[in-house]
């Protein structure tokens, strides 16, 4: 079977900008309702759902970008600090997530954490878009 990748980046777009919409309603939550339990309950499907998008779409994507080698030090450089922001997503992820499960502590007010996990995911929704308008459009 051959996978239309066109098709599969579109869906992909489209995915990330109903995830975009679940993470602004999971901040709304926790910033405005102070409603915790739902907040984290929707950012712990929304991470993972993230997860298996980066590993199903977007690493074959951009191993295939790499391999080509066709792309501009400033689409290149976008991509690497898409690729970076988007570790440190999930890196925070999982730390707040320890921290709230009490593994670890630290000396630090966790909203700043939340705060650097959500600006960091709205950058590379930012960036992602730049990307895919540049193969795409």
């Amino acid at each position: 079977m051959v996978i239309n990748t066109q098709a599969l980046a579109w869906a992909n777009l489209a995915v990330q900008l109903v995830l975009f919409l679940v993470v602004l309603t999971a901040a709304y939550l926790a910033r405005k309702k102070k409603k915790f339990k739902a907040h984290c309950s929707i950012m712990r499907v929304a991470v993972p759902l993230q997860l298996i998008i980066i590993a199903g779409a977007m690493l074959p994507s951009m191993v295939g970008l790499i391999e080509r080698g066709q792309s501009g030090w400033i689409f290149n450089t976008t991509m690497l600090v898409h690729h970076s922001l988007g570790l440190a997503v999930v890196i925070l992820w999982v730390v707040i997530n320890l921290l709230f499960m009490g593994i670890v502590k630290i000396n630090m007010d966790i909203k700043i954490l939340m705060r650097a996990a959500f600006f960091s995911w709205i950058m590379v929704l930012i960036l992602g878009v730049f990307l895919f308008k540049g193969i795409w459009l």
